[in-house]
């Protein structure tokens, strides 16, 4: 059975955004999250974590956008 899912969303004071998936395996964390990016604009950086490689249970991406 899956674990949780989890999309954390911080806006920083400069307008920076950064969300991270916890949860979702591989390429579907950029599926989970598209509408959301769609609609926050260019995306400026992507880092995959080891996790969306599968090298652990827990997958994730991290994404820094400016809005």
């Amino acid at each position: 059975m899956p674990g949780p899912q989890e999309i954390e969303i911080i806006i920083k004071p400069d307008g920076t955004v950064e969300e991270s998936v916890r949860g979702v395996s591989g390429p579907e964390c950029e599926a989970v999250t598209k509408a959301i990016e769609d609609a926050l604009g260019e995306i400026d950086k992507r880092e995959h974590t080891s996790d969306y490689y599968g090298q652990t249970t827990e997958t994730g991406d991290h994404v820094t956008t400016n809005v």
